[in-house]
């Protein structure tokens, strides 16, 4: 009698076990991914934003810089940021020479199509260097600074390989959300963990 009920204890005991298992698990994964938000894209195009002195009343210009890493352009790749026709007008065309491995075009957004604008990026040989900074200007139609924008990168058929967003450069600072997260979350993995060394 009293091995069948020791039986039935450790039966359910398990059970728990198992369960309790389970949440910590869970309660890792969360908050591993909270913590380290991983990027699935490869290529980063960071930007800096200038304002820069107005030269026609009533348009804010402004200078994009863009710095491009974590991809190897070769001969006919190349990438394009979206200028969104509603916040920008007027980039500069030509764009600034980047260096002799790159060939840089833009097109105008256009309220009337409506389409947005591109400022595009075609690297002319194997490994086309990034040592150089990518910039344009452009009258900026929103309110605050200019800030992130969606590029693509592309292959030799113009097919899009790789989709994104440019991110400021400045320096990533972690959400306050993440880690008010983490911290209950570690706390509620404490507590699990003590009652389980009691039950035990």
């Amino acid at each position: 009698m009293a091995e069948k009920g020791l039986t039935v204890w450790i039966k359910e005991g398990g059970r728990k076990m198992k369960k309790s298992v389970h949440a910590i698990g869970f309660v890792l994964a969360m908050v591993l991914l909270m913590t380290f938000p991983g990027n699935s894209y490869a290529t980063t195009i960071s930007y800096q934003a200038t304002d820069l002195a107005d030269t026609t009343p009533g348009q804010d210009l402004w200078q994009y810089s863009y710095s491009v890493s974590g991809y190897t352009f070769n001969q006919n790749y190349g990438f394009t940021v979206l200028f969104d026709y509603s916040l920008y007008s007027n980039l500069e065309d030509p764009p600034p020479f980047v260096n002799s491995d790159w060939d840089p075009i833009v097109l105008q957004p256009d309220l009337v199509l409506p389409a947005d604008g591109t400022y595009d990026a075609l690297a002319l040989v194997d490994n086309a260097s990034l040592a150089d900074p990518f910039t344009v200007s452009f009258v900026w139609l929103g309110s605050g600074p200019p800030g992130s924008q969606p590029f693509q990168v592309y292959d030799p058929n113009f097919e899009t390989i790789e989709e994104g967003r440019t991110t400021s450069g400045a320096a990533a600072i972690p959400e306050p959300a993440t880690l008010l997260l983490l911290g209950p979350g570690l706390i509620g993995l404490m507590g699990i963990w003590k009652k389980l060394r009691v039950k035990a």
